[in-house]
């Protein structure tokens, strides 16, 4: 195009699409874990029943699935055109369609283990030892996709690795603290290892962290693979995955608590708060695929480093669940260098002496 012609920039009120993505992306995955340890509490404080975890994942998967829909639509034209059009893509190959139940169940376990985890560790130490998903994405990429890896990249995931384990490491000084200054009970059992004893509760939670990364970084490796061999459209399949996500949300909310679902119901022990877990957890994935669509690995590096540090003042200063400490400020700072070094690698040295030229 000729230089100095007007290029046409999505936008939203005159705000390009990229910075709107990105602002909203940031904004859900700091408040995603925040909302959840807030709803959990309003559940405390109000002295009713607490709200099922897995009954918000089936809601999560419906909202998701309606959303997607709406979003598909809008790609076709229409309300009965994209009936049709789901129609079409669940009928034409029943093996293909089968296949996307995988992502499906691996999804609904790992939002179940996040709820999990976070019962069992604070939001900020969740939240930086979830970064994790880069190294079990990398390395199933590798496996299942035969992609192959950098210098830098493999040094990014050995620097992820080292923040990780300074933020799980425990606390010698006190028997209340776990990870990284984190607040648990007194009375939490211990496993003491080398004159280092590490809390039950952390464990279990790191435990379920990790799990979950792997199911992440499978189920998006899977996904891609999956994506490639067909011509459906990235809010086809989350249509795909929204109706099978919500059959295994199902399935697992009244084998984890269906006595408890007979008893109270779905909907036992939600409120305003728990709407808004809901609404966080159903537009995350929508937003991510917003950002892959208008933004860069640059600023996607960023929403991930301001998420990071938002959790933590959230954590520390609103929730007041933990007293962040040396070691875990140099862990956190690790974990984010991690991300830009994976996503960006080294600078090259001519494109800036360029810039300095220029």
């Amino acid at each position: 195009s000729p230089r100095g012609a007007d290029v046409a920039v999505p936008s939203l009120c005159g705000v390009p699409m990229k910075w709107v993505s990105l602002v909203l992306l940031t904004v859900q995955t700091s408040a995603q874990v925040f909302v959840i340890k807030w709803a959990r509490r309003g559940a405390v404080e109000e002295g009713g029943p607490p709200y099922l975890a897995s009954t918000v994942v089936l809601f999560t998967e419906m909202v998701k699935l309606g959303v997607s829909f709406l979003l598909v639509a809008c790609e076709v034209g229409g309300l009965s055109s994209a009936a049709g059009a789901v129609h079409t893509h669940f009928t034409r190959n029943y093996l293909e369609t089968l296949k996307v139940s995988v992502p499906s169940l691996l999804y609904t376990v790992q939002n179940n283990l996040m709820f999990f985890s976070l019962l069992k560790l604070s939001a900020a130490v969740q939240q930086v030892t979830y970064q994790l998903k880069i190294l079990t994405t990398a390395l199933l990429s590798v496996t299942m996709l035969g992609r192959q890896l950098d210098g830098a990249k493999w040094s990014a995931l050995f620097i992820l690795l080292i923040g990780v384990v300074l933020v799980q490491w425990p606390n010698t000084g006190s028997s209340t603290t776990g990870a990284s200054g984190q607040q648990l009970p007194s009375a939490s059992p211990g496993l003491t290892v080398l004159g280092l004893t590490f809390q039950f509760d952390a464990l279990l939670g790191f435990a379920a962290v990790l799990v979950a990364c792997f199911t992440s970084g499978f189920a998006s490796v899977y996904l891609e693979k999956l994506l490639k061999q067909t011509d459906a459209s990235i809010w086809m399949r989350n249509v795909q995955l929204g109706l099978f996500g919500s059959i295994m949300a199902l399935a697992v909310a009244f084998y984890q608590d269906g006595d408890r679902i007979l008893r109270g119901g779905l909907t036992q022990g939600y409120s305003l708060r728990v709407g808004c877990v809901v609404l966080t957890n159903a537009l995350g994935g929508l937003l991510c695929a917003a950002v892959l669509k208008y933004a860069d690995n640059i600023l996607r590096c960023f929403s991930t480093a301001l998420s990071i540090i938002l959790t933590c003042i959230l954590s520390a200063g609103v929730l007041q669940e933990y007293v962040p400490d040396l070691r875990f400020v140099v862990g956190a700072c690790l974990a984010i260098a991690a991300t830009f070094l994976y996503s960006l690698g080294l600078p090259s040295r001519d494109p800036w002496r360029r810039r300095v030229l220029r």
